[in-house]
């Protein structure tokens, strides 16, 4: 901000140092005028600031004068006339005037009439045929097409070299009905036998409603061995949904990395995650068995009181087994207890081992044994729970096993 004294006792205050330069160039700030100085505190006169100083010194622009206009067109302006020009001139200029536009106009007009003329009296094309179709009632033919006593036409067409005559172009040209044939009248001292086309099948309003017709699905009836198929189906993938949000719960990803088995918490909140997880799975298996007991009750009441014949009883008893494999329940539970196992020596050990990439290191020997003999019968039961399946099973082992996933117990040393 810069404060400008104008004149003794008259204060002006500008923001910026461009509305000072505005200031200088119109005159509001001159040379008897002061401006204050912060550094010093003092007032001290405008021409010692460099800003004024550099206005003073610019030259000023003056405004280049524009050429006069040159009306040598019909359309264009009129020259101004000299400062010498007397009255009469003037008068003249505007009578010029009123005449120029009219003339310009007129002479455009005629101009356009010209190149009308000469464009159609230029060579035709050849494609530019000068017959013309008449359509005429023939005594015994719905629609018959004539064309007027002309020599031979020809038609050629812009996408490729071939040439076609008249006759053949109108004997191409669609119908109004697919059901009747057109015949072609030939011309003067030319007999050609038109193309007939043949008749359009008719649809039958049977058939076409037939074909449209959509089949609506069927309604199972409850008390079938489809609708208990539907059922128990539906109750076990419900029960598997369970398990697997519980899984999620449990956030058991990636069990054996570094940081889970990190003695600074680390371990301590891995063991609250399988024990999380170790419930979900007993939950899942007590769902099973009831869903099991209890469709297997009902089988056994619907069959007797809705009359089910063998056909449907041998389907029921040849469905697809949802519940869990033996031996995979078996490994499962084995592999469960075996690393919650391993968890509590390194919990027991806390501070007591260090972990360095994929070894591990225990300052107690009783402990590394122990961990090693744990460490070895887990990768035993992780390798038979795949080699039966469980790693591409929906039950408790799969969801153990990507838990897992690519991840190892580090070694001791």
């Amino acid at each position: 901000m810069y404060l400008v004294e104008l004149s003794p006792g008259k204060e002006e205050l500008y923001r910026s140092s461009d509305e000072l330069a505005l200031a200088i160039r119109k005159g509001d700030v001159d040379g008897r005028s002061r401006i204050y100085h912060r550094a010093t505190a003092k007032w001290i006169s405008i021409t010692l600031h460099p800003q004024y100083k550099a206005i003073l010194t610019t030259p000023k622009e003056e405004p280049v004068a524009r050429p006069a206009r040159k009306g040598w067109t019909f359309l264009g302006g009129i020259n101004p006339a000299p400062e010498s020009a007397t009255e009469p001139a003037v008068s003249n200029g505007h009578l010029l005037q009123h005449w120029r536009r009219p003339l310009a106009l007129g002479i455009s007009g005629v101009l356009l009439i010209l190149g009308i003329q000469l464009a159609s009296s230029g060579p035709r094309p050849p494609w530019a045929g000068r017959g013309r179709l008449v359509t005429t009632k023939a005594p015994h033919r719905d629609l018959a097409v004539a064309p007027e006593p002309a020599g031979r036409q020809e038609i050629v067409s812009l996408a490729s070299t071939t040439v076609w005559s008249a006759e053949e172009s109108r004997s191409e040209v669609a119908p109004t009905e697919a059901a009747r044939s057109i015949d072609t009248v030939p011309a003067a001292g030319v007999a050609k036998v038109a193309r007939v086309l043949p008749r359009a099948p008719r649809l039958r309003s049977k058939s076409l409603q037939a074909a449209l017709k959509t089949e609506t699905p069927k309604e199972v009836d409850g008390k079938t061995v489809e609708a208990m198929l539907g059922r128990y189906a539906g109750a076990h993938d419900s029960a598997r949904e369970r398990l697997e949000n519980g899984m999620r719960v449990a956030r058991l990803g990636r069990l054996f990395a570094a940081p889970r088995l990190n003695p600074n918490g680390g371990v301590t909140d891995t063991r609250m995650s399988l024990a999380g997880a170790a419930n979900f799975i007993r939950v899942y298996r007590q769902q099973q068995a009831a869903v099991e007991a209890a469709y297997q009750d009902s089988v056994v009441i619907f069959a007797k009181r809705f009359g089910w014949s063998p056909k449907e009883v041998k389907q029921w008893y040849s469905r697809e087994i949802r519940t869990e494999d033996p031996a995979l329940e078996v490994l499962s539970g084995t592999l469960l207890s075996g690393i919650d196992s391993i968890l509590g020596v390194l919990d027991a050990q806390a501070g007591a081992y260090k972990l360095r990439g994929t070894a591990i290191a225990f300052e107690d020997p009783t402990a590394a044994q122990r961990y090693g003999e744990l460490r070895q019968q887990i990768k035993e039961q992780v390798d038979a729970a795949v080699a039966a399946g469980g790693a591409t099973s929906a039950g408790p082992t799969g969801l153990l096993l990507r838990a897992i996933g690519t991840t190892s117990l580090p070694r001791e040393t």
